[in-house]
């Protein structure tokens, strides 16, 4: 049974408030496709991109996230605010923490040190913000997926090291050449 304070935060009840069928619709994609189009991307990131080291600590990741997720989800119990009922039926699991936000976190750290960071940034905010929007988090879920995205993938890319390298750590800037990865 899911338990928890029907009392939420200002700014989560306020973009929870706001109706756009615009902006509906493009949440209700986000929902149903982020899942997928993550599974994609990786597959891109590991066949055409040839970055098989980075998708590989991300598919780690993401597998441990999966199982951590639903866990934390089972052990906190948080009630979903499911303020906007007219945009998206109330799941039927917890609410704390959002695993579409830890998911983007994943690739907003994986890009951390890289050009891509700008557009990983926006995604993450853009995905996160959706989840509010739809009524089904609020914003203290968001940061719980989050945080446990980075601590997740920190774990994961230090137990790798001794294989990988510190390839995200590395992963620098060349000098006068935005975007361009470093070979170390």
């Amino acid at each position: 049974m899911v338990t928890g304070s029907l009392e939420y935060d200002a700014f989560s009840t306020w973009l929870a408030s706001i109706d756009s069928p615009i902006l509906t619709s493009i949440s209700q994609a986000i929902d149903i496709l982020i899942y997928p189009l993550l599974f994609i991307f990786l597959l891109y990131l590991a066949f055409v991109k040839k970055e098989r080291k980075k998708a590989f600590i991300m598919g780690v990741t993401y597998l441990i996230l999966i199982f951590l997720i639903f866990s934390l989800k089972f052990v906190f119990s948080e009630a979903r605010p499911c303020t906007a009922p007219w945009k998206i039926q109330c799941p039927a699991d917890s609410a704390l923490p959002s695993g579409h936000a830890a998911a983007m976190a994943v690739l907003v750290i994986a890009y951390l040190t890289t050009s891509m960071f700008p557009p990983a940034l926006l995604f993450y905010i853009i995905v996160s913000l959706s989840r509010i929007y739809l009524g089904i988090h609020v914003f203290k879920d968001v940061l719980a997926g989050t945080a446990i995205a980075f601590v997740v993938f920190l774990v994961v890319e230090k137990l790798f090291a001794p294989k990988f390298g510190r390839w995200f750590v590395e992963d620098k800037f060349k000098p006068g050449k935005t975007g361009v990865r470093s070979k170390k």
